[in-house]
């Protein structure tokens, strides 16, 4: 597998678990917004029922596996950019601050310019 689709597969599994995340993430706020009546009654004993009420297995396996990929694609952009003989300082600098501030975009822009710029091999 070459570089460009080991970064380009990291990307989309990045955006597949951010998306589950967030339809999990939802159901459990509208879950507890809509039994908030029902929950008022009972009385919980701990903060650990609370909380595991709200931080399902499913939510917090799929942030799991957003922050991993994420991090991995921005760790990579940045190497490769770094690696690059044909980049100026300024231009890595440039590079390396997106994929730091704005990895989500900047990994878009690097998908988008990856094989025209000679970035990956």
């Amino acid at each position: 597998m070459s570089k460009y689709n080991c970064f380009l597969l990291l990307f989309i599994v990045s955006v597949a678990a951010f998306v589950v995340f967030m339809v999990f993430y939802l159901k459990a706020f509208f879950g507890f917004a809509m039994h908030a009546e029902e929950l008022s009654e009972h009385s919980y004993n701990s903060p650990f029922q609370f909380m595991a009420m709200i931080f399902t297995p499913e939510l917090i396996i799929s942030f799991i596996v957003t922050a991993a990929c994420s991090l991995c694609t921005r760790v990579l952009g940045i190497v490769w950019v770094i690696k690059n003989k044909t980049v100026t300082d300024g231009e890595k600098a440039l590079w390396v601050i997106g994929f730091i501030m704005m990895g989500f975009v900047t990994a878009i822009v690097f998908l988008i310019l990856a094989k025209s710029r000679k970035f990956v091999e």
